[in-house]
């Protein structure tokens, strides 16, 4: 797996971490009415217009170096890459949706279910050992 693969997969989970952390709110996320007007936000993750923008970027890289950036106006990231000789390699697109998490259901289990099914494991466990010994 290259470097730059493994970069856009981080962008992914942190993506998605995000995705999260949104749909945990009940209202979309907007300011309140009486809050101060946000200051700039500083971004970690460089964004671009379009694939023009991606490709721009990509001449900026030097040799040996990968980047994901965003796309301003649409749902997508690009992975770019350059190789040791300063050759682009291809510019590489992701797509990605929001979606609402899942409701919690009767799939969820409280720390008691967990230490109950612990203590089956370890007895099972012990059981076995029981065994080999004899």
């Amino acid at each position: 797996m290259d470097y730059g693969t493994q970069q856009l997969q981080a962008l992914e989970s942190r993506f998605q971490q995000l995705q999260q952390l949104m749909q945990q709110q009940k209202t979309p996320f907007a300011p309140a009415a009486s809050a101060p007007a946000p200051q700039k936000m500083i971004s970690t993750i460089p964004e671009v217009e379009g694939i023009e923008g991606a490709r721009q970027y990509l001449k900026n890289l030097g040799p040996s170096s990968s980047a994901a950036v965003f796309d301003k106006s649409e749902a997508v990231f690009y992975g770019l890459s350059v190789d040791a000789n300063g050759n682009p390699g291809p510019i590489k697109i992701g797509r990605f949706t929001l979606e609402d998490a899942p409701e919690p259901g009767d799939n969820t289990i409280t720390k008691a279910d967990l230490e109950a099914f612990e203590a089956r494991i370890m007895a099972l466990v012990a059981g076995q050992t029981k065994k080999e010994e004899e």
